[in-house]
């Protein structure tokens, strides 16, 4: 659940208290500190530009979601019941199994 509180309410708000029963009480007692956002919206022309000059220079879009390399000693990104041993080192990284040949189907 996401909850509208100040900076300065982050210290006196116990996350575990906060269920859709308690919010309404909060917020009347506190007020809204979000019921103004929209009274003074941001400009984004700036990050618009910044966007703009990156596509000019040909860095293009990032990759959503974005690829992340696999580090080290980081364990497979598999399930585990999907995991097939013979496709995976002793270090968790991928390993291509072989091609099928004419009498092996994988």
């Amino acid at each position: 659940m996401s909850v509208p509180v100040s900076w300065e309410q982050l210290d006196e708000v116990d996350p575990t208290t906060l269920t859709v029963h308690t919010v309404p009480g909060w917020l009347a007692e506190h007020g809204d500190p979000w019921a103004d956002l929209h009274e003074d919206p941001a400009d984004l022309a700036a990050a618009h530009a910044l966007w703009e000059a990156d596509l000019e220079r040909g860095l293009g879009e990032l990759s959503f979601p974005p690829d992340h390399p696999k580090m080290p000693g980081e364990p497979p990104r598999v399930q585990p019941s999907k995991k097939v041993a013979e496709h995976w080192d002793e270090h968790g990284n991928r390993v291509e199994p072989p091609s099928a040949g004419p009498d092996r189907a994988d």
